[in-house]
């Protein structure tokens, strides 16, 4: 995961996008938790984080064949580009955690990360249950 370009040399499109609020989410797969997914997302537009949330954890459900659940959250908004300081706080954490990854970095699923105690220690550490957001935890419903 490359970092960021300094915002002095981003386009604009990229500047604005990255002025929206931005957060880095935690979802684990399975029950007990076999994997950490290790994600983020900007709050575009007129959207709130959650829909936001809703639309990008629905796409991951609906392509997992395990639960998913929303684990933890850790929401961007201050300074001139909050979605910026995510992708940069969620890169951190793809390299501190990188010999857990699930699959070869730069690759799909490379934000998929081994659900060690270590890992789910530092998520309730440096973030916030979804439900001080009043974000849902579960977008399905096993049978």
């Amino acid at each position: 995961m490359k970092p960021p370009i300094e915002a002095s040399e981003a386009k604009e499109s990229t500047r604005s996008w990255w002025s929206s609020p931005g957060v880095v989410y935690f979802i684990t797969a399975g029950s007990p938790p076999l994997a950490v997914k290790i994600g983020m997302a900007a709050q575009t537009g007129k959207n709130t984080l959650i829909s936001t949330l809703k639309r990008r954890l629905s796409a991951i459900q609906s392509s997992n064949h395990e639960l998913v659940r929303l684990v933890g959250l850790k929401y961007f908004s201050e300074g001139d580009y909050p979605t910026r300081d995510a992708e940069i706080f969620e890169r951190e954490l793809h390299l501190e955690f990188h010999e857990l990854q699930r699959f070869k970095p730069h690759s799909r699923g490379a934000e998929w990360f081994d659900a060690t105690t270590e890992l789910m220690e530092k998520i309730s550490q440096i973030s916030v249950p979804p439900s001080e957001f009043g974000v849902p935890e579960l977008y399905g419903e096993k049978v």
